[in-house]
């Protein structure tokens, strides 16, 4: 469970996509005004013998460049190593700043996250691999192949990595493409669904379990400001802190 095992799967899911999607900003159809680079995760060294493995899901980045501008698209393992290593020196970035950051909501809860699972085993990933001129690729005229390739991205992911926990926080905006990549019913990989009405409403905080074994949260995008927003959130922390310890 490391990089390399991730950077295969990763060329096996990108294979037969159209290679124009990896070029370098300038070099793509619609340059800034379409889709960003390729959002691909990493994962610590320690990730393989941490105590515990949590991947959190958020939306889509806003802006994401593996290559530099002018930079030639060499390979698609080149790529898919380019994007890893921006990936890590990302996260690792945004772990070691202050617990605070203003302006940078989602990371303020992966650190508060990192504060309760330590971060050799957290995982950021992201519901959608691709952004849209900066924003959601939600609506763009490119939008079912950015989904599809999302699906294949996020469930290679889980396949290889196996977190015991995922905390989905991408927001309600995508929730129903959440629900279409993770069905439930006699035929889908949800169970055991279950809300904390005592807390707050199923809204706000509602848990479930994945293919059997995954624990898994879903509450509200960090960006989400009300107070019952934030209210769930800090009690899929604590759940998840009394799950761990």
């Amino acid at each position: 469970m490391n990089n390399t095992m991730l950077g295969d799967a990763y060329v096996d899911v990108l294979k037969d996509v159209d290679p124009r999607y990896f070029h370098a900003q300038d070099q793509r159809p619609l340059g800034s005004k379409g889709l960003s680079g390729i959002f691909l995760t990493s994962v610590s060294d320690q990730y393989g013998s941490a105590k515990n493995r949590v991947m959190v899901v958020g939306c889509e980045t806003a802006g994401w460049e593996p290559l530099q501008k002018g930079e030639v698209f060499v390979s698609l393992e080149h790529l898919v190593a380019k994007t890893i290593a921006k990936h890590r020196t990302f996260f690792e970035k945004r772990l070691s700043q202050p617990l605070k950051d203003r302006g940078k909501t989602f990371h303020n809860f992966t650190r508060e996250l990192a504060s309760v699972t330590g971060r050799d085993g957290l995982v950021y990933s992201n519901l959608f691999c691709f952004d849209w001129a900066g924003k959601s690729p939600i609506g763009c005229p490119e939008f079912d192949f950015v989904k599809d390739l999302s699906r294949k991205l996020l469930h290679r992911q889980i396949e290889v990595l196996q977190p015991e926990v995922i905390v989905f926080a991408n927001g309600i905006a995508s929730a129903s493409y959440r629900r279409e990549f993770f069905p439930s019913g006699d035929d889908g990989r949800i169970s055991n669904p279950r809300s904390h009405p005592e807390i707050i409403k199923a809204h706000y905080l509602w848990e479930f379990v994945l293919d059997g074994n995954i624990r898994c949260f879903r509450v509200h995008h960090p960006s989400a400001r009300s107070k019952q927003a934030a209210v769930g959130r800090r009690a899929a922390l604590s759940m998840l802190a009394s799950a761990l310890n």
